[in-house]
């Protein structure tokens, strides 16, 4: 019979993965186009920072400045954002969302919003000692998980 913290971590796991497969699925976020993970987040952080350039866009997903060019392309064929060019910088290439691309921003939005909310009201319900013991296993685990990706 396994014990409690190993019934705690095959929770975990549990949640890991079936966060990881909600992230993960397609959606149209009320646009008609699938939209996958990596298209959507895009979306996101061009609708956060209007005006937004290829190594900003980059830096903000944490991906090279030679994986956005291929994204953006399906953007721009989806008719989910625009581009234009800098007005001081005629070199410089800027992005922002179109109505419909704002529509899978509020979308996405609201999703976050509804599956984000749920977990925070139930930290809520916790006393606040409570709160800081989960917040400090939490930070152990992902100071461990860190530490074990950098080992090779």
């Amino acid at each position: 019979m396994p014990n409690q913290s190993q019934c705690i971590f095959e929770i975990m796991l549990r949640i890991i993965n079936k966060v990881s497969e909600l992230m993960v699925k397609p959606r149209t976020f009320g646009t008609g186009d699938v939209l996958y993970a990596s298209e959507i987040h895009m979306i996101d952080v061009i609708g956060r920072n209007p005006g937004i350039h290829v190594t900003e866009i980059a830096n903000k997903l944490g991906i090279t400045k030679g994986a956005v060019p291929k994204m953006i392309r399906k953007l721009l064929q989806k008719e989910l954002i625009y581009r234009y060019q800098a007005k001081d910088n005629k070199k410089m290439v800027l992005f922002e969302l179109t109505p419909k691309g704002n529509t899978a921003f509020q979308e996405h939005a609201e999703f976050h919003e509804k599956l984000d909310q749920g977990i925070i009201n139930r930290f809520n319900s916790l006393q606040a000692s409570e709160l800081l013991i989960f917040n400090d296993i939490m930070g152990e685990i992902e100071r461990y998980i860190d530490k074990i990706g950098q080992e090779k």
